[in-house]
């Protein structure tokens, strides 16, 4: 599992994992971060025009303990070892994104009209995941001093890992497609190029194994094992080259190629005047049942309501850049032997046959899939800058195969947003973590800078971490 290939990629790229920037990107200003959410958002914008210079976020979740935030973002991406990485607790399923990454790059959104809106976007992202591994059987692979301090068998099943580099270049539209005055719909999409950079995967369907207390070496039986890769061929690793021509390959050499899509609804409510002047009190009226006081026209919209569809697709790599390795029987093994010596499939193969299992290289297609996700919001408009959002976050990929997923999440994000500044305090239940977050997000003009996940930078309790800044530049006339 020689993750840290691209490990040094994440690095290079930017030291963190993705995130939703909820501080900023569930308000009304800032139509280029409020479209990954849902592309139908960009309609009916604030802005008339916006260049996306740059932006990227950084940080780690996990279900496996409490995160060390002075070595975690390093060891992530650095020398495995995970015990300066993490409190190991008792879970005895490990899952986490170590790190995740979600660069934009120059971009552009136009208001063709009043009611429709187009944008160009460019992305480069990378996952790190973990997948149901057995904890014992994580931590001898990502440690080489551990050692179990009692016999122990496990019996993982189901158990994935992927890291995966890619590119997008995207175009979104967003179009007002009903209005009444009362009622309003609209709807966008975006599609995507995808360019796969690198990968590494590991799918474990069976794995039975005895480790021995305070031996490095454990047997393993039943083992069902494909391990795939496009930087890993049978006699060399191209992890060297890939490093040394990174920016190159972004916008030039893919690996992968396939195409990416995300669809959105959203509506709006919005009173009229009669209907606000019926919800008067009656002690705020006169004798005659007039309100005493002008009541203020209502100012976009009270009530809106949000569908999308994220990341549908998937990158393929074709059979003559892409090699799989496929592991059955049983032998002896140790985690330090496997990270220290293995460099390609040859060695791998070599490895692991003088050790008793069946080791076939195949040259083959694979196909990775895309975190697709669906996503249910609401908006309530309390008063003059003040709203309420509530966003739903439910997983749609497929754990079991190679490709990345994200976990189901709840948020509720109370902001107060002028044209000149926005700040979000978003509050988050993460099923990854099992944890409640809180963050904060600010943005002033088109700077912006915040986290979903800050309270891992002060509480030693905390199981994950994130920050995001970024800049872009709005014109409104």
């Amino acid at each position: 599992m020689k993750r840290l290939l691209l490990g040094a990629l994440l690095l290079a790229a930017a030291p963190g994992r993705a995130q939703y920037n909820l501080g900023v990107a569930t308000g009304n200003w800032g139509a280029m971060n409020t479209m990954y959410l849902n592309p139908a958002n960009i309609a009916e914008c604030r802005e008339k025009k916006v260049l996306n210079l740059m932006s990227f976020s950084m940080g780690v979740d996990n279900n496996v303990g409490p995160l060390n935030v002075a070595k975690g973002l390093v060891v992530a991406v650095g020398d495995g070892k995970s015990n300066n990485m993490f409190t190991y607790t008792n879970n005895s399923k490990v899952s986490m994104h170590a790190p995740m990454v979600d660069i934009t790059g120059p971009g552009v959104l136009i208001k063709v009209d009043p009611k429709h809106t187009i944008a160009f976007s460019t992305r480069l992202r990378g996952i790190n995941q973990f997948s149901g591994f057995d904890q014992t059987l994580f931590h001898t692979f990502n440690d080489p001093k551990f050692r179990t301090t009692e016999n122990i068998l496990a019996t993982p099943r189901d158990f994935t890992y992927t890291v995966h580099l890619w590119s997008e270049i995207g175009f979104t539209y967003g179009g007002v497609f009903f209005d009444n005055g009362v009622h309003k719909i609209k709807a966008g999409g975006t599609v995507r190029y995808l360019g796969g950079i690198a990968y590494v995967g590991l799918e474990g369907h069976a794995m039975d194994v005895n480790f021995t207390a305070g031996k490095d070496t454990f047997y393993a039986g039943n083992v069902d094992l494909r391990y795939s890769s496009n930087i890993l061929n049978t006699r060399s690793s191209a992890g060297d080259n890939i490093s040394q021509n990174f920016f190159s390959l972004l916008y030039k050499g893919k690996f992968g190629h396939g195409i990416g899509a995300d669809l959105g609804l959203v509506y709006e409510y919005k009173p009229t005047q009669e209907v606000l002047e019926k919800n008067i009190p009656q002690e705020d009226r006169n004798k005659n049942g007039k309100p005493k006081k002008k009541v203020a026209k209502e100012v976009g919209y009270r009530a809106r309501f949000s569908l999308a569809l994220c990341d549908i697709g998937t990158v393929h790599y074709n059979k003559s850049k892409n090699a799989s390795e496929y592991f059955t029987g049983s032998g002896y093994v140790t985690g330090p032997g496997i990270l220290d010596k293995v460099k390609n499939l040859d060695d791998i193969r070599q490895y692991t046959t003088k050790r008793g299992f069946k080791a076939d290289i195949r040259q083959e297609a694979a196909a990775l899939y895309m975190p697709m996700r669906l996503v249910v919001g609401g908006d309530y408009h309390v008063q003059k800058h003040y709203y309420v959002n509530t966003t739903f976050f439910i997983n749609l990929a497929n754990r079991d195969r190679l490709g990345n997923s994200f976990y189901n999440q709840f948020s509720v994000t109370p902001r107060y947003e002028h044209k000149k500044v926005t700040i979000g305090l978003p509050l988050t239940y993460n099923t990854l973590s099992h944890r409640f977050k809180a963050g904060v997000g600010l943005m002033a003009g088109g700077f912006f800078i915040g986290s979903d996940d800050m309270l891992g930078f002060a509480l030693k309790s905390e199981y994950g971490v994130s920050f995001y800044t970024g800049l872009n530049v709005p014109i409104y006339k």
